[in-house]
């Protein structure tokens, strides 16, 4: 069973009925508001809206009141129009056709819309573009009997202004303005336009052959001025490359020259630093040369010094005593005879003064002889200090050369002589020493004897068969 208090309490309560009253006047208001587009115009018409009872809006909205006022919408999009006219008879009397599209539409203005609302509101969209037909082909008659052919022929934008012009007094009659206004054609069929265009067209056709003549005659010139530039570019290129080449040859050519200097220094430089690395090596054996003389200088004067000092000391002694000798020998001779010579020149001068002084002189050159023996006995004496030290010579140079003959092997540079250089050296130091340490130049003394070319033969062989030596094998250097 339905509960008839629970419905009875609903239909009573009063905020239940406020908000069914809104809801059902929101949804009256919804409908009743018109709202136009942006290419049509809302009219309003019925009471309520002042003396006119019209009200125009574009785009806006508005409510209308239901019952007393009433929506209508009227469109502002353009309407395009195709027309025409038969022949017209312009002010020559010449018959010509024209053709045209136009381009028409409400006004903007509240006038415009208003006048177009009460004339076309309640026809259809054929009848408005049939009736602006019917007045622009009016207007574009009269405007062509108005003029000559060629003024329409040859200024059609004014002839299409004065059309304009014209009919849009009408049109504005109407709440129609003309948007755009073309002339598509104007002809004839008498042949009249195309006898004005003859001569035009004969004269651009003629300008039309001398510029092409023109062009023709330009094109050769430019043909062959662009040979004729394209063979000096062709020679330029030809001249460029050559010299390109022969820049190519002579740089091929330096650079190769440059390569050979460069291999020839390089070559040099390497020959220089083999000379370099060949005189250091010959520095090197120089200075164990060098090394091994003053080590053979030392080693003699440690070991061969002291033995020469004594046998030089037992050489000198002798020689002295055998000089002291021979000295006093002689001069002691000399005395003798000189004193006999005295004796027999005293006997002589008793016997003749004639006879002594011959007696005398023969004397006196027999003392001479005798102190001149004497003198030589001397030299010969220091000849016999010399032949005691020759005696001695060969162990001395056994001692000066006793080192050398311990080496295996000995290089040397420029031959054999070197090493016989070397023990001459040893030897000539050894006299030098003597000399230094006793007085004695045993080498003048040589000198001396070696110079006598008679009566020293002897000793002369002697010294030469004294002075040998050992010396060891020996690879010359070249």
């Amino acid at each position: 069973m339905v509960d008839t208090g629970s419905a009875v309490d609903f239909l009573s309560n009063p905020i239940l009925w406020g908000v069914v009253l809104v809801v059902l006047l929101i949804a009256f208001l919804m409908i009743r508001y018109r709202i136009g587009k942006p290419d049509e115009a809302l009219i309003v018409t019925g009471s309520f809206l002042g003396k006119e009872g019209i009200k125009i809006l574009k785009n806006s909205g508005t409510f209308v009141i239901p019952i007393v006022q009433k929506a209508h919408k009227l469109s502002l999009l353009t309407h395009k129009l195709e027309i025409g006219t038969p022949e017209v008879y312009t002010e020559q009397g010449v018959p010509i056709k024209a053709s045209a599209t136009v381009l028409v539409k409400v006004g903007n203005s509240t006038e415009s819309i208003k006048t177009a609302a009460e004339q076309y509101l309640g026809k259809s969209t054929g009848e408005l573009e049939d009736e602006a037909q019917e007045v622009l082909e009016g207007h574009l008659r009269a405007i062509l009997g108005t003029m000559t052919v060629e003024a329409i022929y040859k200024n059609r934008d004014d002839f299409a202004e004065q059309v304009q012009e014209v009919a849009s007094t009408d049109l504005k009659k109407m709440g129609l303005e003309i948007v755009s206004f073309t002339i598509k054609d104007v002809s004839d069929s008498n042949g009249y336009l195309d006898a004005l265009g003859r001569p035009q067209i004969a004269e651009v056709k003629k300008n039309a052959e001398v510029a092409e003549s023109n062009a023709l005659r330009e094109t050769r010139i430019k043909q062959a001025e662009n040979e004729q530039l394209a063979q000096h570019e062709e020679i330029r290129r030809q001249t460029e490359i050559a010299e390109a080449t022969k820049d190519m040859a002579l740089k091929q050519a330096q650079y190769k020259q440059e390569r050979e200097v460069a291999d020839a220094k390089a070559e040099q430089i390497a020959v220089g630093e083999q000379m370099k690395v060949q005189l250091i090596e010959q520095e090197k054996n120089i200075e164990i040369q060098e090394k091994q003389a003053e080590l053979t200088e030392k080693e003699l004067n440690a070991t061969v010094r002291k033995k020469a000092e004594a046998d030089k000391y037992v050489v000198e002694q002798n020689a002295l005593a055998d000089k002291a000798r021979e000295i006093a020998r002689a001069q002691a001779e000399a005395e003798k005879v000189k004193l006999a010579a005295q004796a027999e020149a005293e006997r002589i001068e008793k016997l003749g003064s004639a006879d002594a002084e011959r007696i005398a002189k023969v004397g006196q050159a027999e003392a001479e002889s005798r102190e001149k023996m004497a003198i030589a006995l001397t030299k010969l004496n220091e000849a016999g200090i010399l032949m005691e030290f020759i005696k001695v010579l060969p162990e001395i140079a056994k001692e000066v050369n006793a080192p050398l003959s311990n080496i295996d092997k000995v290089v040397s540079f420029g031959g054999n002589d070197g090493l016989q250089s070397m023990g001459e050296a040893g030897l000539a130091r050894t006299f030098d020493t003597i000399k230094e340490t006793t007085g004695l130049d045993l080498v003048g003394l040589i000198n001396d004897t070696m110079s006598t070319k008679q009566g020293n033969k002897e000793l002369v062989q002697v010294v030469s068969e004294s002075t040998g030596s050992h010396q060891p094998t020996t690879d010359p250097i070249e």
